[in-house]
């Protein structure tokens, strides 16, 4: 099990080497939570003083946050929308900044004994919505319109499970997949990521989405057909490095840093843990990709400038 839950609230600290001790609160997405736990781990094992404490929420609640100040960083499983970053530019004068931390990717769930071997996304969206803005000629609802037989398979309806409202990667799926169309009424909805895990594992005939690091023992990824393809692709390490798995996206630190002011100390010796070659390692075991040398100096060039 790759992903687990904590304590959904905890307070946090953050100091670091030789640095007057700081405290700054830090807010992040629900599904980065396990990779902030390591990260601040290998903080405290160079510094036993530094102590990153974390509160967990939707991306939705981690950008209002950011902008109201109750946050100094803001670990994202989405970009900011451009009305969070009016907010926060009316709030402070100037736009937050933004840094890529890793590669993840939305991957399509079922349970292991599903026998569905492949989507195409406008398959997707014909199951999750009446309006099929991606394409699809017609509706599908259950198993066999996807191709599926034997047992009861073939009539069997489709349970689309969608995850909780502010989600940062349905925020994603709405904008890659279903193009923002009108959701189905049959659809389920999570309150949380661990509470979608457990529908899918109860529900044969569910299906679901989620990042990468969320692959249970019992449930698997389904191959997707990138856009005018005709094989589809299985989510891996290899195939979302290289961009061939078609929802491959990028997650992002923001951080409120007035221009020609440095970072919080504090602050700083953690992003730079982030960056080093020995933080980037920390992203395999959650499932997530590290970032290419090239955009890695350009956030090293961003945090010394």
């Amino acid at each position: 099990m790759r992903f687990r839950s904590i304590l959904p609230m905890l307070l946090f600290t953050l100091s670091s080497l030789g640095a007057q001790e700081a405290r700054p609160v830090v807010v992040c997405s629900q599904g980065l939570e396990p990779l902030m736990l390591l990260w601040a781990d290998q903080m405290q094992a160079v510094n036993p003083q530094a102590k990153l404490d974390l509160r967990a929420n939707v991306a939705t609640e981690v950008a209002k946050a950011l902008i109201a100040g109750q946050s100094q960083l803001a670990p994202m499983d989405r970009e900011f929308k451009p009305e969070e970053l009016s907010a926060f530019a009316a709030k402070w004068g100037y736009q937050p900044t933004r840094m890529a931390i890793g590669i993840d990717a939305l991957v399509v769930l079922v349970q292991k004994n599903n026998p569905l071997k492949g989507l195409r996304i406008d398959q997707l969206d014909a199951i999750w919505t009446t309006s099929r803005l991606s394409g699809a000629a017609k509706d599908i609802r259950t198993w066999g319109d996807l191709g599926v037989s034997g047992g009861n398979w073939s009539n069997r309806p489709i349970v689309a499970i969608d995850r909780p409202l502010g989600d940062g990667l349905r925020d994603y799926f709405r904008q890659y997949v279903t193009r923002g169309g009108n959701g189905k009424a049959t659809n389920q909805q999570s309150s949380d990521a661990m509470t979608l895990v457990e529908d899918l594992l109860s529900n044969q005939a569910a299906i679901s989405y989620g990042s990468l690091g969320e692959v249970f023992n019992n449930l698997r990824t389904v191959p997707v057909v990138p856009p005018g393809g005709k094989v589809a692709v299985e989510p891996s390490y290899e195939t979302v490095a290289s961009g061939e798995y078609p929802l491959t996206r990028i997650v992002y630190f923001y951080f409120n840093r007035a221009p020609n002011h440095p970072i919080d100390p504090a602050l700083l010796a953690f992003l730079r843990m982030v960056v080093s070659p020995q933080g980037q390692k920390q992203l395999a075991p959650m499932g997530l990709v590290p970032l290419p040398q090239d955009v890695l100096m350009m956030n090293k060039q961003k945090l010394e400038s």
